[in-house]
């Protein structure tokens, strides 16, 4: 008796070994990931220091990395796309194609949204390396506390491939994870059951009925709203987010700090091509007050600096590439706004790689959460989707059918620009 209660006692540790080590194993995929990255890129680098392709620096490991050389090897995690918008019933109906071509890189086609970055593999690439910082810079996937046994439908707005509601969605097995973008960028096939992707422009509204989700995140949209959109948008957030649910929101601000000349002067005129069309360059350092505004509760906020460059270590390696990759897919915008030919563009990115080490150049990231409230007896026959105080935006609703969503998904109704489901 004795020695089968032992052998049953040590199955069950061997058991909850097993379990651990799956965990452990999940929570250091990304950390492999970005290992892997980082080798492979510096692999990159040294190639071009023997080819000697570029002019060395001073400052930058003796050389500056190429702004136009693709990192990119994960072509085949991407499925091809259809080749008609899905956002828009309209677009749907004249044929109209879902990207267009900008000095050689793809970019979305959506009816007017403003975001100015690609859409194509290399973005993603840098999309997926900058998740990797931020997570490490914050210690974790969100600054909010996430409990997957109150948290059982989760939105993430801006998904874009998908990075985090990838890893949300395999570590929060019981959790169902919903991620929406304007482009469909997330993998097709490979990902967990939990998890759908829908393509939405949500500065047009979001196609879920009131009281969806128990969480809801967004992060770095700030090039994706003009100013007049966010309380809007936060309306959304608010509106689809259950009572006593989270919205977390985390932002970087257009201009970096400690720029050199060259830096700054290429920050002001970035700013000023934000703010040209319509866009909020300073809205990362009031996402706190905005939340407030709204009618959250218990709003918290935080920020982090972060190193750009080889004198903030690993950490600043990493969003040396993330800034390479940057200003390789604002290329063709920064171009139309500066009349710069190919070679003074690349002539003076390797300037501000000089910058980054000289002036020790970094970053800020701010991030705020909050709750929605539980609606007071007296606004109880008033509102039901929004904050105490707010009322739902006004929208037609066109019937989409269920049957596109997985047995537990969130409810998804469609608007004068439905989403599709992917």
């Amino acid at each position: 008796m004795g020695s089968s209660q032992s052998s049953l006692r040590l199955q069950k540790k061997q058991k909850m070994s097993q379990l651990e080590l799956q965990r452990e194993y999940q929570r250091n995929l990304s950390e492999q990931q970005l290992a892997q990255h980082l080798s492979a890129r510096q692999a990159l680098e040294n190639s071009f220091a023997r080819t000697q392709d570029f002019k060395q620096i001073p400052g930058v490991n003796g050389y500056a990395p190429s702004v136009i050389a693709s990192t990119a090897n994960n072509e085949s995690f991407y499925q091809p796309r259809s080749t008609f918008v899905h956002s828009t019933s309209e677009a749907m109906r004249s044929g109209k194609q879902n990207y267009r071509w900008i000095d050689g890189r793809r970019h979305h086609n959506a009816e007017g949204a403003i975001y100015v970055l690609p859409n194509d593999i290399d973005e993603m690439d840098r999309l997926h390396l900058q998740h990797y910082v931020i997570r490490h810079t914050f210690g974790g996937n969100t600054r909010a506390k996430f409990d997957s046994k109150i948290h059982k439908d989760v939105l993430d707005v801006g998904c874009g491939p998908g990075t985090w509601i990838l890893e949300m969605a395999t570590e929060h097995t019981e959790t169902n994870f919903t991620g929406i973008d304007i482009s469909a960028v997330w993998p097709t096939e490979i990902r967990p059951r939990n998890c759908r992707f829908h393509v939405v422009n949500a500065a047009q509204g979001l196609p879920f009925e009131d009281n969806t989700f128990d969480f809801v995140y967004q992060r770095f949209m700030i090039m994706s709203y003009q100013a007049k959109d966010w309380p809007f948008v936060l309306q959304e957030l608010i509106r689809v987010t259950k009572p006593g649910g989270i919205i977390e929101l985390t932002e970087m601000p257009i201009v970096s700090n400690a720029n050199g000349p060259e830096l700054t002067r290429m920050m002001e005129i970035l700013e000023r091509g934000c703010q040209e069309r319509g866009m909020d360059t300073k809205v990362a350092k009031k996402l706190d007050a905005l939340l407030k505004e709204a009618g959250l509760e218990d709003v918290n906020e935080c920020h982090a600096s972060i190193p750009v460059g080889a004198w903030g270590a690993k950490v600043g390696k990493l969003m040396r590439e993330n800034a390479a990759g940057l200003w390789a897919s604002l290329r063709g915008w920064v171009k139309e706004l500066t009349d710069m030919n190919d070679a003074q563009y690349e002539a003076m990115v390797k300037r501000l790689f000089f910058e980054f080490e000289t002036h020790k150049c970094y970053v800020n990231c701010y991030c705020a959460w909050g709750v929605k409230p539980h609606p007071k007896e007296t606004d109880t026959h008033t509102s039901t989707g929004t904050a105490a105080g707010l009322t739902s935006p006004s929208r037609q609703y066109m019937a989409l059918s269920d049957t596109y969503l997985p047995s537990g998904s969130p409810s998804l109704v469609g608007s004068t620009n439905a989403a599709a489901v992917v």
